[in-house]
C-alpha cells in the first residue's frame, strides 16, 4: 500500500513537472526580437545601383512591448565570406540612433563603392535593454556602372543599329553575337542592356530574366522603359551567372520593338528628333571566371549582325501585334549558338547623345501571381437586327445570338463563329494562348473592357452602345486597334504570347480565318507594382469590391509611368491623376522606388523646360501638354517628393528636387498658371479654374516651405511662409464676400466647364480647399464655410444642384482626394460615410452597383440604366477617383502618417466610426517602413472594441472613441495599470493615449458617437 502511495506521488511529482517547466520554456521561447526586411534604396538585393550613397533600411520585429532601437551598426564587405570572417570594406561605427530607414553609406574617398561589385551587408541593433540583435538575412546590392555618359565603364560598348536596304523602318529588329569562352570555371556573370525601343534579350536561347533572391526569375517587359529620350535612357543590370554553362561559346541574342520611342503613344515627343526612328541598342555582357579573368562582350559594329526577318511582322502598344509561327520556325535558332547568320546584315553604329542612367525600380512585369482564366464564355455566328433595322431584336443596335461554352475545356471555333471570353477583372495585361489548326490559319484577337449592350443613351447623344448586344464595346478605344493577330505553323498545339504590345481589357474576342481549337487562355497581368503594404476590409461588400477595385486600378496604370489608362490611344503621364493619387498608391503598394524614377523623370523634364513642369510628362499623346503649366497638374513636381517625404521620412528627394521645385515656383509666380485647362476636371458643379489656379498656389507655398523646414533651409522657409501669407491676402480679398460665402464662379466671371457642367459659388472643391489650406481670417468664416459645405453635399431637396441628388459629390479630380478627409477634419464623420457608402450617382459605389472591376474615368461612365457615356473620354480603368482609398487608410481605418514627424516612425492611430453603424467593423493594415501597422474596429452594440499593433521601433499616438474616458480598458485592464500606454487628454469624444510599440485591445462605452 506504502509503495502504491509512492507512487501515486512520483506520478504526480512527474506531472508537476510537466506542467511548469514547458510553461516556463514557452514563455521563454515567446519573447523574441529579430532584424528583418534588409533594403537598399528601398529593394531588397538590388541589382545596378548607381548611388554613391546608397540608403539601408531594415525592420526590428518584436513581441516585446516597448521594444524598440538605441543604436546601430552597418558593415559592409565585398563577398559573403569577408562579410563573416569581419574583412569590412566599410563599417558605421555604433550610431546611437533609432532610425532604421534610409541610413545612407558613408564610406569616405578611400571607400568608396566601386562600379559592377556585389556587396553583402548585415547591421546589428542595440535594442532597448542594451542586447544586440544582428540581421540574419543574405542581403547584398550591386552596383551598376556609375556613370551616365553611356561610355564610362561600358568597356566600348557602341549604341548600334540595323542598316535597312529600303528607307522603311522595320518593326522589329534582331540583333545577335556569338564568342567564345574560357574553359574555366565561372564566378559571375553580369549583363547591361538599354535600346531606343523596347528590348528582349536571350543567351543561348534562353530568355533573360530578373533572378531574385526568393521565388522564380521575374519577366521583366518593355525595358528600358519609358523616359524622355531627349534628355536620357534607363539601362538594367542582370546577374546571368545561371543563363552560362560551361559550353564553349555563348550568344547574346536581342528583339527590339518600337515601345514608347518609336510607336504611335510616343510620337508627339519628338523623340525622333534625338537620333532618328531607328531602333538601337547598347549592351555589354561580363563573364567572370573564379581566377578572377574576365570575358567581355559589348556591342560594336565588328562582332554584331541584325536581320529585321521578325516573325513579329508589326508592333505597337495601340494597336497590337502580329505575330508569324511560320517565320519563327524558319529563323528558328537565331538567338542561339552555331547559327548561320551569314545573310544577316552588319550593324551601323549610331550617335545617341543623351545620357544612360541607372534603372530606378520601375519596371514592368508579367505579374504571374496575379494570373486571370476566363470565368465565362460563348460564341456566336449570327446577328439579331433591330426592330427599326427590320429585325426582331428589341435592344436598339440588336444583339449577338450567342451560346455558352465550357471554358475549362477545349473549344472547338469555326471559321465566321466569334468566341468572347470574360476574365473577369478589368487588367492592363496580355494573353496567352494555346491552340491548334491549319498552317497559315490566321487568329484575330481584339480586346475591351466591356460588352455592349445594344442601347443607346438617351442622355448623352455621343454615348450608348457602338453594337449590337454582347458584342465588344470599343467605341472608347478612339484610334487604338487593340488587336493581335497569330498565323498558326500547323504544330500539333501552338503557344502565343504577344512580346511588344499591351492591352487594356477584360473581354476577349476571338475569331479565325478557318476552323481552330482552342486549348486555353490565360490573361497575363502586366504591371510595375511592387509587393502589395496596404488592406482593408469592412462589413460592407460593396466597400470592399471598391478598394479592390482602386487596387486592379493602380496595378493596370502603374505601368513604367504613372499612366491614365491602358486601353485608348493615350496611356501617358497625366500628372493631375500622379500627383493626387500619390499617397494612396504609398499605401497600396511598396512603390517608393517607382515614384522616385517618375520624379527623376519630372525633374529631367523640368531642366529641359528651364523650370517647368508639364501636365503630361513624358511628352506623348497631345504635344502642347507637356509643356502646359496647369495647377493641379504640373504641381506634381511639388507635391510627389512632399508625399515620398511623408511616408518615409527620407528628406533626399526633397535634397535633391529643391532647385528645380524652386525654379518651378519662380516660374508660376513671375507667369502664373494656364487658365483653360485643367481644373476639377469632369465635376458635376465646376469651381474656376482660376480659383484652384490661387489655392495650388497656396498650397505648393505651404508644401515648400515645410520641405525647406526638412532640410535646414531657414531662407526658403521664410520665402515661402511670406509668398504663402500674400497669396492668402489675395484669396480673401478677391474670394470672400462679406457674409463668408466663396466666389468660386462668379470671381472669375465663370459659366461652364469644358464638359458643360454649370459653375456655381460655394462649390464643393472650392470649399474644400479654403478650409483645408486654412484661407479665412476668422472662425466664424471656417464655420460659414463649413455650413455651406455640408448644405451643398446634402443638396436637401435638390436646392442647391437642382438636378442631382441628395448626399452626393459634386467634384472632380482636384476635388476627389480631398473630400473625405476635410469632412472628417471639420467633424462631420457622418456625412464622410454617407458620400463614401452612396451609390447614387455621382458616387464611388455607382461605380461597384454597375459591375465595375476597376475605377472609371468618369462618375457616369456607364450604367445599366442608361447605357455607355461619351465615348469621346471614357475609360472603364483610370484610377484617379481611386484616392478615397487615402481617407479609408487614414481616417476610417484610422492608419495615419504624422505630418510633423513623417515616415510613420511615430504616427497615428485614430479609427474613425460609423456613428448610424452601416459599417460595423474595419481591418486595416499598412506596411510601413518601419514594419507592419494593423488597426481593426468593430461596434458591438454600445461598445468599441478595437486591436491595433505598433511595430517594434515605433510610437503612436491613439485616439478611442468613447463617452466616458473611465470605461477605457486594454486587455482587460484600466489604462491606469497598463504597460506602454499614457492618457494625454479627452475631446471631441475621444480619449487620447500615447503607445509604445507592441500589440493591443482596447475597449470603450461608447453613449452618442459625436459626429455631425
Amino acid at each position: 500500500m506504502a509503495s502504491k502511495r509512492k507512487f501515486i506521488y512520483f506520478l504526480i511529482t512527474i506531472l508537476f513537472i510537466n506542467i511548469l517547466l514547458p510553461s516556463s520554456s514557452s514563455a521563454k521561447a515567446s519573447i523574441k526580437s529579430s532584424i528583418t526586411n534588409l533594403t537598399v534604396e528601398y529593394m531588397q538585393n538590388p541589382i545596378g545601383i548607381d548611388s554613391e550613397k546608397p540608403r539601408f533600411s531594415w525592420n526590428m520585429q518584436s513581441n516585446i512591448r516597448g521594444a524598440k532601437q538605441t543604436a546601430y551598426e552597418i558593415f559592409v564587405a565585398d563577398s559573403a565570406k569577408s562579410l563573416k570572417t569581419g574583412k569590412y570594406i566599410w563599417r558605421s561605427g555604433k550610431q546611437v540612433s533609432e532610425s532604421s530607414v534610409s541610413v545612407k553609406y558613408t564610406g569616405t574617398a578611400n571607400k568608396q563603392l566601386k562600379p559592377s561589385t556585389r556587396y553583402y551587408w548585415k547591421v546589428k541593433v542595440w535594442d532597448q535593454s542594451n542586447k544586440v540583435l544582428e540581421s540574419r538575412e543574405a542581403a547584398y546590392f550591386e552596383t551598376g556602372l556609375m556613370s551616365t555618359d553611356g561610355k564610362t565603364n561600358w568597356d566600348g560598348a557602341k549604341w548600334i543599329t540595323e542598316t535597312p536596304d529600303d528607307a522603311e523602318l522595320p518593326n522589329v529588329t534582331l540583333m545577335r553575337t556569338e564568342r567564345s569562352l574560357s574553359h574555366k570555371p565561372v564566378e559571375s556573370a553580369q549583363l547591361y542592356m538599354t535600346s531606343l525601343g523596347v528590348y528582349n534579350a536571350f543567351i543561348n536561347g534562353q530568355k533573360v530574366k530578373k533572378i531574385q533572391t526568393e521565388g522564380e526569375p521575374v519577366d521583366e517587359i518593355f525595358n528600358p522603359g519609358w523616359t524622355d529620350y531627349k534628355s536620357y535612357v534607363n539601362y538594367q543590370a542582370y546577374d546571368v551567372t545561371p543563363y552560362i554553362s560551361s559550353n564553349s561559346k555563348i550568344s547574346l541574342g536581342v528583339m527590339l520593338g518600337k515601345g514608347w520611342f518609336a510607336g504611335r503613344v510616343g510620337a508627339v515627343g519628338e523623340y525622333s528628333k534625338v537620333v532618328g526612328k531607328e531602333l538601337a541598342l547598347l549592351a555589354k555582357l561580363v563573364v567572370t571566371y573564379k581566377d578572377g579573368s574576365q570575358t567581355v562582350i559589348v556591342t560594336d559594329e565588328k562582332n554584331w549582325k541584325s536581320s529585321n526577318r521578325s516573325p513579329v511582322l508589326a508592333n505597337d502598344f495601340y494597336d497590337g501585334e502580329t505575330y508569324d509561327a511560320n517565320i519563327a520556325k524558319e529563323i528558328n535558332g537565331w538567338n542561339r549558338v552555331n547559327y548561320d547568320d551569314r545573310n544577316w546584315d552588319d550593324v551601323s553604329i549610331l550617335n545617341y547623345k543623351g545620357k544612360v542612367k541607372a534603372n530606378r525600380g520601375a519596371a514592368a512585369r508579367i505579374a504571374e501571381e496575379y494570373n486571370l482564366s476566363p470565368i465565362s464564355g460563348f460564341k456566336y455566328s449570327q446577328i439579331e437586327k433591330s426592330i427599326a433595322g427590320g429585325g426582331d431584336s428589341t435592344y436598339d443596335f440588336g444583339h449577338a445570338v450567342t451560346s455558352n461554352v465550357n471554358v475549362k475545356k477545349d473549344i472547338s471555333l469555326k471559321a465566321g463563329e466569334t468566341l468572347i471570353l470574360d476574365m473577369g477583372q478589368n487588367m492592363a495585361g496580355i494573353p496567352n494562348i494555346k491552340a491548334a489548326g491549319a498552317k497559315g490559319s490566321t487568329i484575330t484577337m481584339k480586346y475591351a473592357e466591356m460588352l455592349n449592350d445594344g442601347k443607346k443613351n438617351p442622355n448623352i447623344e455621343q454615348g450608348g452602345s457602338d453594337g449590337p448586344k454582347d458584342t465588344l464595346y470599343r467605341k472608347a478605344l478612339t484610334t487604338a486597334a487593340q488587336t493581335d493577330k497569330y498565323i498558326l505553323s500547323g504544330d500539333s498545339v501552338e503557344e502565343y504570347q504577344p512580346f511588344f504590345t499591351f492591352h487594356g481589357y477584360r473581354y476577349m474576342e476571338i475569331t479565325a480565318d478557318q476552323d481552330i481549337i482552342i486549348k486555353s487562355v490565360t490573361g497575363k497581368v502586366i504591371t510595375s507594382v511592387g509587393k502589395q503594404t496596404g488592406d482593408i476590409s469592412t462589413s460592407d461588400a460593396d466597400v470592399n469590391q471598391l478598394f479592390n477595385n482602386v487596387l486592379w486600378g493602380q496595378r493596370g496604370n502603374y505601368l513604367s509611368i504613372p499612366t491614365d489608362s491602358p486601353q485608348r490611344a493615350e496611356r501617358v503621364g497625366w500628372t493631375g491623376d500622379a500627383q493626387l493619387f500619390a499617397q494612396t498608391a504609398l499605401y497600396n503598394f511598396q512603390d517608393v522606388p517607382f515614384l522616385e524614377n517618375y520624379n527623376e523623370i519630372i525633374d529631367a523634364h523640368n531642366q529641359e523646360q528651364n523650370g517647368k513642369y508639364g501636365s503630361i510628362m513624358p511628352a506623348g499623346f497631345v504635344g502642347f501638354f507637356s509643356t502646359t503649366v496647369a495647377s493641379g497638374w504640373s504641381d506634381v513636381g511639388v507635391i510627389i517628393p512632399w508625399v515620398l517625404y511623408q511616408q518615409t521620412g527620407d528628406t533626399t528627394v526633397i535634397e535633391k528636387s529643391f532647385p528645380q521645385m524652386d525654379k518651378y515656383m519662380d516660374y508660376v509666380g513671375a507667369n502664373g498658371y494656364d487658365t483653360q485647362w485643367f481644373g476639377d476636371w469632369l465635376a458635376f458643379q465646376p469651381t474656376s479654374t482660376q480659383y484652384l489656379n490661387t489655392v495650388y498656389h497656396a498650397y505648393d507655398a505651404q508644401l515648400m516651405s515645410k520641405m525647406a523646414k526638412a532640410i535646414g533651409n531657414e531662407s526658403m522657409v521664410k520665402k515661402y511662409d511670406a509668398l504663402f501669407v500674400r497669396i492668402k491676402a489675395d484669396f480673401i480679398k478677391k474670394y470672400l464676400d462679406k457674409d463668408a460665402n466663396l466666389l468660386t464662379a462668379t470671381a472669375d466671371n465663370f459659366e461652364k466647364s469644358r464638359h458643360g457642367y454649370q459653375g456655381a459659388d460655394n462649390a464643393q472643391t472650392g470649399l474644400l480647399w479654403a478650409l483645408k489650406l486654412g484661407l479665412y481670417e476668422t472662425e466664424k468664416q471656417k464655420e460659414t464655410m463649413i455650413n455651406n459645405l455640408t448644405a451643398n453635399i446634402k443638396n436637401e431637396n435638390h436646392l442647391i444642384r437642382k438636378d442631382q441628388p441628395e448626399n452626393t459629390l459634386a467634384v472632380g479630380f482636384l476635388g476627389v482626394n480631398v473630400i473625405l478627409p476635410v469632412l472628417s477634419d471639420v467633424g462631420a464623420d457622418k456625412l464622410a460615410y454617407t458620400l463614401l457608402l452612396q451609390d447614387d450617382m455621382p458616387s464611388w459605389l455607382y461605380s461597384v452597383k454597375n459591375g465595375a472591376t476597376t475605377i472609371w474615368e468618369r462618375w457616369n461612365s456607364y450604367s445599366i440604366q442608361d447605357s455607355f457615356g461619351d465615348a469621346s473620354m471614357n475609360s472603364f480603368n483610370h484610377y484617379s477617383y481611386g484616392a478615397v482609398a487615402e481617407w479609408m487608410y487614414k481616417y476610417m481605418a484610422g492608419i495615419s502618417n504624422d505630418p510633423n514627424l513623417p515616415g510613420f516612425q511615430h504616427f497615428v492611430l485614430q479609427p474613425t466610426i460609423d456613428a448610424d453603424k452601416r459599417i460595423t467593423w474595419v481591418d486595416g493594415s499598412y506596411d510601413s517602413v518601419y514594419g507592419t501597422i494593423k488597426s481593426k474596429w468593430r461596434m458591438d452594440k454600445k461598445e468599441f472594441i478595437y486591436q491595433a499593433t505598433v511595430p517594434a521601433n515605433t510610437t503612436a499616438t491613439v485616439y478611442i472613441p468613447t463617452s466616458d474616458v473611465d470605461t477605457v480598458t486594454e486587455g482587460g485592464n484600466p489604462i491606469t495599470k497598463v504597460k506602454g500606454v499614457k492618457f494625454i487628454k479627452h475631446e471631441d469624444g475621444k480619449a487620447v493615449y500615447e503607445v509604445q510599440s507592441g500589440t493591443y485591445d482596447f475597449k470603450s462605452s461608447i453613449k452618442q458617437p459625436a459626429s455631425k
